[in-house]
């Protein structure tokens, strides 16, 4: 079946970049012999989200342990805050380091294997790209380079590039719904049993190995808040409106720097470094915006942040991400983006609250309600951006605001996203 939402969701930046340039590369026609492919091809759709979920652990282990080398001097994988490194003036160097090590890796050789390591030492560096970036591409990476090996044609490997990033956002989220739901939004151009069994089979192993591993608990904890009421209601879709406005002036932001980007990359792939410095700078003067700020979304779905960190994580992070992605061409992954919208619809509770007192409005439900609309207005995966904000906390309650919000953010960034692709 032809998956004709496409027109709704083309305009906005792919969750990365290389299953965002091109859709018709992940077709696949059936033909003779259809069946026994269809089973083949979703048997390696479950070994996909195998070595997702193993080489992802490795993956993540790799990226503390970068981390705490270079922002810390231990040679340990212990989970600290970025903003407790006492590097001082180093600062400014580290991530400009690291993209210069990772762009090294990236021109001595073309094998997609090695943006795995070279997004490792990003992130590590204190880049703003979520971890699971490279968990993402695992799979992806591995069938592109192993086609002939596992008797697969390029569309099939790009399929199974597609299983490994489904999987990569069941098992890093414990959200397995959502991974089948942004694939159907974004990743997929068309629905047959040939393309979404071995996706279904990558989703249902990473999802497995989430509640295997790890726990039932959610991602991110979140605390309750006041009863819903009408205002309130109101304030929010507000909220998800201001969101929205913002996401389509982030989107054209973030494709004219890429613009500017590929101009530099033409000259030169060193130019491209430029584009660490704003996360260098930015990290120096405020050490809460280096890297994807992950271990603070519980943080921002209890209230327990101050207006600085508010302003830091969702201002001033925001700015060194814009400028990295763009001229990195790391894709727009999740995790930033969640804290990112968190930080901005937390800002714009208190300001409403400033605004109109009397109203009673929970600033952990704005905070959840940023994350979905940011999400929804940045990649245009709009249900998606529903199901995920109650996947990662389990707060049913939140349903109808988180709905509403994400629906005006969708709705109100749509006319605003230019249609006119970057060449």
């Amino acid at each position: 079946m032809k998956n004709s939402l496409t027109v709704l969701y083309k305009n906005g930046l792919g969750i990365h970049s290389v299953l965002s340039d091109d859709k018709e590369n992940f077709e696949i026609v059936a033909g003779e012999g259809c069946f026994r492919r269809v089973f083949y091809l979703t048997i390696l759709g479950a070994a996909a989200g195998i070595v997702t979920v193993v080489v992802g652990m490795a993956l993540s282990w790799l990226i503390r342990l970068i981390t705490h080398l270079t922002f810390f001097g231990e040679l340990t994988a212990e989970a600290r805050l970025l903003a407790e490194s006492e590097a001082g003036s180093w600062l400014l160097l580290i991530p400009v380091v690291g993209a210069a090590l990772s762009l090294l890796l990236l021109l001595r050789n073309r094998n997609p294997v090695l943006k795995l390591p070279a997004l490792a030492v990003n992130i590590g560096t204190g880049a703003p790209v979520g971890v699971e970036g490279p968990v993402m591409l695992i799979a992806g990476a591995v069938a592109i380079q192993g086609q002939r090996k596992l008797r697969i044609d390029r569309p099939e490997a790009n399929l199974l590039l597609v299983a490994g990033a489904a999987a990569g956002v069941a098992w890093y989220f414990g959200a397995p719904v959502s991974a089948l739901l942004l694939t159907l939004e974004l990743w997929l151009s068309s629905w047959t049993l040939l393309t979404l069994l071995p996706v279904l089979a990558a989703i249902l192993v990473g999802g497995l190995a989430h509640y295997g591993f790890r726990d039932m608990q959610p991602f991110f904890t979140m605390a309750p808040g006041p009863e819903l009421n009408g205002p309130a209601l109101l304030t929010y879709l507000i909220l998800g409106l201001i969101i929205g406005l913002m996401a389509a002036g982030i989107v054209r932001s973030s494709r004219g720097l890429t613009r500017v980007a590929e101009r530099l990359r033409r000259h030169s792939p060193w130019w491209l470094l430029l584009a660490a410095v704003p996360a260098g700078v930015l990290g120096y003067l405020a050490p809460e915006s280096l890297g994807n700020g992950e271990a603070y979304g519980s943080d921002l779905l209890h209230a327990h942040v101050t207006l600085q960190l508010l302003f830091v994580a969702g201002v001033v992070k925001l700015i060194a991400w814009l400028f990295f992605t763009a001229g990195n061409n790391t894709g727009t992954t999740i995790t930033p983006l969640l804290i990112m919208g968190g930080a901005i619809g937390m800002l714009l509770a208190v300001l409403a609250l400033g605004i109109c007192p009397g109203v009673v409005i929970s600033p952990v439900m704005a905070a959840l309600i940023g994350m979905g609309a940011l999400f929804a207005g940045v990649t245009r995966a709009w249900l998606t951006a529903i199901i995920l904000m109650l996947e990662l906390t389990h707060c049913l309650p939140a349903v109808l605001p988180v709905a509403g919000a994400v629906t005006m953010a969708f709705l109100i960034s749509w006319p605003l996203i230019k249609t006119r692709r970057i060449a």
